[in-house]
């Protein structure tokens, strides 16, 4: 089974690579203090990118409350890093947070991520 959902994750990949469109998160580590040393030390950014879909929420998605007008919805292929809430990334010029991650994987192997995003 699970050389089937590698095949899966592989075709959704294509396909966003295909019709969708190269994104670059950013995760970023918050500063910490060193008693020892008495200073702060920096936090530090790193990126890594995936290929996705934008899509915008339906109006009965909105009802519960978690979702906000003008949230969207990203399907993301599979990337080697994992995304985490609070990630930011950049979409025609306007840059999201994620506020919530949802990863499809059957039998373990990760096919899809959809994120909701939001300025």
């Amino acid at each position: 089974m699970g050389k089937f959902y590698t095949g899966l994750a592989s075709t959704a990949s294509k396909l966003l690579a295909d019709k969708g469109q190269s994104i670059t998160f950013t995760r970023k580590t918050l500063a910490s203090f060193d008693p020892v040393l008495g200073q702060e030390t920096l936090g530090t950014a790193t990126t890594y990118t995936g290929n996705g879909a934008v899509f915008n929420y339906k109006k009965a998605e909105l009802k519960d409350g978690l979702i906000e007008s003008g949230d969207i919805k990203l399907l993301l292929e599979a990337t080697t890093t994992a995304p985490l809430i609070d990630d930011t990334c950049v979409i025609d010029s306007d840059t999201y947070r994620v506020m919530d991650v949802m990863t499809t994987s059957p039998a373990g192997t990760v096919v899809i991520y959809t994120l909701q995003l939001r300025k």
